[in-house]
């Protein structure tokens, strides 16, 4: 359903119609319609424009101004399946797992090169491999070690 709302909330002008609707959803569960849907103004400031119609004493239209974090947040939950979408306000997301750290490691060269060979033998990059082979050694090592107290501290590696 195509609707207007404008309304001016602390002093500000939220105008569906001179905004941009970036994703929303009608619904139409019987004997009323709703819609939610994210607006994002010529400023920048997002808001959510809200309806319910089709039982007169409960009918509205709401404006709801939200923070970009809200915004992105109710992408993730309303339009997960437009990720281009969200990472075209939002910027590039980072993969799923842990924070990654920069480190830096001297080695000799030849080292280097050697490690650089095994990777392209298995068609990784150099970093990709010896992340792995960190991996390997960690678990491994967190399989031998005891688990607490002064020995596991104390303990030197092999």
């Amino acid at each position: 359903m195509a609707f207007t709302i404008k309304r001016i909330i602390d002093g500000k002008t939220y105008n569906t119609e001179t905004a941009t609707k970036h994703a929303g959803f009608d619904q139409d569960p019987g004997p009323y319609e709703y819609g939610e849907h994210l607006y994002q103004n010529r400023l920048g400031v997002f808001f959510i424009a809200k309806y319910l119609s089709g039982r007169d004493e409960e009918d509205f239209e709401r404006i709801e101004p939200i923070t970009p974090e809200q915004a992105r947040e109710w992408l993730e939950k309303n339009a997960s399946w437009r990720p281009e979408l969200i990472e075209q306000l939002f910027g590039e997301m980072p993969e799923a797992g842990a924070a990654e750290v920069k480190y830096t490691l001297r080695m000799p060269e030849s080292l280097r090169d050697r490690l650089a060979d095994r990777a392209k033998a298995n068609s990784q990059s150099l970093n990709a491999w010896i992340i792995r082979c960190l991996e390997s050694c960690a678990a491994q090592g967190a399989a031998d070690a005891p688990s607490s107290g002064p020995a596991a501290t104390a303990r030197q590696p092999s």
